[in-house]
């Protein structure tokens, strides 16, 4: 994934990135937020996605235009090259608090965040 996914800025996209990662951090979920190296080279091969949370592979996207298929479509293909089990993506709104960003994923991605999340 490009270095500041689906952003023009680097230090909104890794801001934004930090709120999601400690908001779900807050609620009890381990979450951490994956910067993106600065250099073209070193991002070369750099699959993590922007929040890894208890397994799962999460993007954050901060751009003002919708992109749902795209942002959809990286999603899913940075859960599958993470090997991640779920793969989703955050709609910052940087006119609302955090916790009030919606969150994409596929029907088929829901059924298994439900699966996982069903207790043995």
């Amino acid at each position: 994934m490009p270095a500041a996914y689906g952003n023009k800025s680097r230090a909104t996209h890794a801001a934004a990135s930090d709120l999601v990662a400690m908001f779900l951090d807050s609620r009890g979920l381990a979450a951490v937020a994956n910067h993106r190296p600065t250099r073209a080279s070193d991002a070369i091969g750099d699959i993590r996605p922007d929040v890894s949370v208890e397994g799962l592979s999460l993007n954050v996207t901060t751009r003002h235009e919708y992109r749902l298929g795209a942002d959809l479509d990286a999603a899913t293909d940075t859960a599958r090259l993470s090997e991640s089990p779920v793969g989703a993506f955050v709609r910052w709104r940087g006119d609302r608090p955090v916790e009030q960003s919606p969150v994409v994923m596929t029907l088929d991605a829901f059924a298994k965040l439900i699966r996982l999340a069903r207790p043995s």
